[in-house]
């Protein structure tokens, strides 16, 4: 009986050990996972975070080109009914340097929106924007031209949804 004490003894020993390794070994896939879920929620985070600040941008940017558009034609059209001589030649000009710096801004911009539907609308409201822009004249396809505030107000549409879907998202994390 005393053989069976000695190896119960050690028996006890390495199961108690299998036991260590084996929980030590559970607790670090556990942590582990857990280390790449956080990882994984921060970086999410940070490309929504990111997006929403596009998105943001791109909207003011829009606004502002369709207004320096809107504003750019009464202009000319003042201009070429012969209204505001000389001071109106300096608004003019105005509108068009802030039109092309708020363009500008938003073609730089317009590659950061990450969702495919947006992106494409926002880039063909712009094309429509630049397109309607250097329509001056009243005959000039008037009715084209105001098809393009509905394709201006899709984009709207489109970035808004795209807003709502990313808090939506949030509040549902």
């Amino acid at each position: 009986m005393e053989g069976w004490k000695f190896w119960w003894g050690i028996a006890a020993f390495f199961l108690g050990g299998l036991a260590t390794q084996l929980n030590g070994w559970l607790t670090y896939r556990r942590q582990r996972k857990d280390r790449a879920d956080d990882a994984a929620d921060a970086l999410r985070q940070r490309r929504e975070e990111f997006e929403l600040q596009h998105l943001v941008e791109v909207h003011q940017l829009l606004r502002s080109v369709m207004t320096h558009v809107l504003s750019s034609r009464v202009l000319a059209w003042n201009l070429a009914d012969g209204v505001g001589g000389e001071l109106m030649e300096e608004s003019y000009t105005e509108a068009r340097r802030a039109y092309q710096e708020a363009m500008d801004g938003l073609v730089s911009q317009v590659g950061f929106v990450f969702d495919d539907e947006v992106r494409g609308k926002v880039g063909e409201a712009a094309a429509r924007l630049a397109w309607a822009f250097d329509r001056h004249r009243r005959e000039d396809r008037t009715q084209e031209v105001l098809s393009t505030g509905e394709v201006v107000n899709e984009a709207y549409a489109a970035l808004t949804a795209r807003v709502r879907a990313l808090y939506a998202g949030r509040a549902g994390s």
